[in-house]
């Protein structure tokens, strides 16, 4: 496998795959030229992308050159990278992205390509197919039907038992998401925090990698505290930061005796927690949220967490989670003079919203938290966010 950030993927890398002789295996495979147009190279593409979403993920090289055995057949040892000749690569990774939309099911998301060159006679052609969340992928190619695995050695057509295993696991991972955030709402409403917090109603924002739920994906503290300063917290700049068990946190301490009402825990295997208490305000009796404040800095701190997540070289998919706690009895303030605050208070204490899916990392946070901020308007008696225009885009009220 490359152990790299896709976007960092270079020339290099691919000339010390061949220097080592790193061969094939579960996680990386090498082609000699890209897969032509005949039914029998399409399915057999399929069937490699999908063998990859369908266990760990891995990276497919078109343009590498395998050794070859004293009966000619391909060793899986690399023997050189010449590159691809006379290919379009943008064209080429059109048509391959055209083939896996229209061919796998369900789809596979995350997938992922570019091209690398100073090679012989031609650039190399990388892709990247994430571990998927939504496996068993099959290729459905003129009704192909099949599902596909790999080993060590290769892909190969999985058998009625290891579908069943795929599908439970596959099933499994919603309920393996919301129990880990279950677990953290209740650590965090018991005071069970990376620092003491202040006791006042909370925002929490999780971005959880699906690579994390393995157990596998573990990052070194240190790589994770050079990146400190994109760690601030949803609505605060000055802050301190540390090493601790977990990973690394940035907080904000403020208030005599002095709590955290911030803070942004950055978990080992990538996953993120935010924590902050500045949307919430009373006056004249009643308690208010801020709700520009509340969507334009979670919009914010969601698009500076997942550029976070994609320079540590996390895969996606990423689920995102938005909890309110503590949020009983509050009404949503708007900044809209010709419109009364509507006084229809949350009727409840916790309100843990539907987790959202970011398939590719470069979609905009506004758009993908549209449904978090509709369903905490309808909660305090709105049809939905009164900040969004009729093209779907996120506009600050003036």
């Amino acid at each position: 496998m490359i152990s790299k950030p896709f976007e960092q993927i270079a020339k290099t890398d691919i000339s010390n795959l061949i220097a080592n002789e790193v061969g094939e295996g579960r996680m990386l495979d090498y082609k000699e030229t890209q897969p032509g147009n005949s039914d029998g190279e399409k399915i057999e593409f399929l069937a490699d992308v999908s063998s990859f979403a369908n266990t760990a993920g891995g990276h497919i090289l078109y343009g590498v050159r395998e050794k070859r055995d004293s009966d000619g057949k391909p060793t899986g040892i690399p023997e050189s990278a010449d590159g691809l000749n006379g290919v379009n690569t943008d064209s080429e990774i059109l048509r391959l992205e055209s083939i896996i939309r229209s061919s796998l099911a369900p789809r596979v998301p995350g997938f992922r390509s570019k091209r690398i060159d100073g090679f012989l006679k031609g650039p190399v052609l990388v892709l990247w197919i994430p571990k998927s969340w939504s496996a068993p992928h099959m290729v459905t190619y003129k009704n192909h039907s099949r599902f596909y695995s790999r080993a060590s050695n290769g892909k190969y057509a999985m058998d009625v038992s290891e579908m069943r295993s795929a599908f439970a696991l596959s099933e499994g991972v919603p309920e393996k998401i919301r129990n880990f955030r279950d677990q953290r709402i209740a650590k965090i409403s018991a005071d069970d925090t990376p620092v003491p917090v202040v006791e006042l109603p909370k925002i929490i924002l999780h971005l959880m990698p699906m690579s994390s739920l393995s157990g596998a994906q573990q990052f070194h503290v240190a790589d994770i505290y050079a990146k400190r300063q994109q760690l601030e917290p949803i609505c605060f700049q000055s802050t301190s930061h540390r090493v601790n068990f977990d990973g690394v946190v940035t907080f904000r301490i403020d208030g005599d005796p002095p709590k955290c009402d911030a803070y942004v825990q950055v978990f080992r295997n990538g996953t993120i927690e935010a924590m902050e208490t500045a949307e919430f305000d009373e006056a004249n009796g009643k308690k208010f949220i801020r709700s520009v404040a509340f969507e334009k800095n979670l919009i914010s701190a969601t698009a500076r967490f997942l550029d976070l997540q994609a320079n540590l070289g996390i895969p996606p998919p990423i689920f995102v989670m938005v909890s309110l706690l503590g949020v009983r009895g509050y009404i949503m303030r708007t900044n809209d003079p010709h419109q009364p605050v509507r006084a229809t208070p949350i009727d409840r204490d916790v309100l843990l919203l539907s987790e959202i899916i970011v398939e590719e990392f470069g979609q905009q946070s506004s758009s993908l938290l549209r449904p978090v901020f509709d369903a905490v308007w309808q909660a305090a008696g709105f049809l939905r966010s009164a900040y969004y225009d009729a093209n779907g885009n996120w506009k600050e009220p003036s």
